[in-house]
């Protein structure tokens, strides 16, 4: 739907600008991940929400594929994640998950997740903080 909007507003785009370009008086921008982010917290902020960091795009969609049931080894190697840190973020998952999922969601899967998250903390020894 987001792209369609953009189509639709930017229906001139020429074909050297990038796909996510704005018209400037000085001609075609791209939208960059530091304006794209300040926009989008311009928007949350007025609405009442907190603003948030641009990690947490990346920190969502990880969180989406763990809550797939996709292995934490694959979703670290898509992630390109260099370090634990996103481990503090997935060991709070009892807190986030009401963020992103409906009270639908199977108990068995909540399970499967923790049991998958233990794993892939004792396979690879990371250290409990």
């Amino acid at each position: 739907m987001a792209l369609l909007q953009h189509e639709i507003i930017n229906n001139n785009i020429p074909t050297y600008a990038p796909l996510f370009s704005y018209k400037t008086p000085s001609g075609w921008e791209p939208l960059t991940k530091m304006l794209f982010i300040s926009h989008c917290n311009d928007i949350w902020v007025h609405n009442g929400f907190p603003s948030m960091p641009g990690h947490a795009f990346h920190i969502r969609g990880t969180t989406e594929l763990l809550l797939q049931g996709v292995n934490p080894d694959i979703i670290t190697v898509q992630g390109r994640w260099s370090s634990w840190a996103f481990l503090d973020y997935w060991r709070q998952v009892e807190s986030i998950l009401p963020l992103f999922i409906s009270s639908s969601i199977n108990i068995n899967c909540l399970q499967n997740i923790d049991a998958s998250m233990t794993a892939f903390i004792h396979h690879h020894s990371v250290p409990q903080t």
